[in-house]
C-alpha cells in the first residue's frame, strides 16, 4: 500500500472565513473531539478585551472550553487576548 502524500491547504484561499469555521463549531462542538460539549455563548462580550468567540462547556464536568478562531498564523497579541479571556471567565466563575 502507497502513502499519500498530503499538502498543506490554505483555508483562506479556498474561501472559507473565522465566521464560517466558528459556525461550524457552534453547530457541533463535537468535531473538535473534546467530547460531548454544549455551545454555551458565542461572542461573548469581555470588558476591555472584546469578544470571545464561543465558549463551550461539558454538561458532567462542568469544565468549560474557551475557543478562538484565527485563519493562519497566531501571533502573541491573539495568545495574550486568549490569557485574558480566560482570566475573564475563571473570575466570573467565583
Amino acid at each position: 500500500m502507497a502513502l499519500m502524500t498530503l499538502q498543506p491547504v490554505s483555508l483562506g484561499s479556498a474561501g472559507v472565513t473565522e465566521k464560517m469555521v466558528q459556525e461550524r463549531i457552534a453547530e457541533d462542538p463535537a468535531i473538535l473531539g473534546l467530547g460531548a460539549l454544549e455551545l454555551r455563548d458565542k461572542e461573548r462580550i469581555q470588558s476591555h478585551a472584546g469578544r470571545l468567540d464561543l465558549l463551550l462547556q461539558d454538561p458532567e464536568t462542568l469544565k468549560r472550553y474557551e475557543v478562538e478562531v484565527q485563519l493562519g498564523a497566531t501571533d502573541e497579541t491573539h495568545i495574550i487576548l486568549t490569557i485574558e479571556y480566560w482570566d475573564k471567565e475563571s473570575e466570573d466563575d467565583q
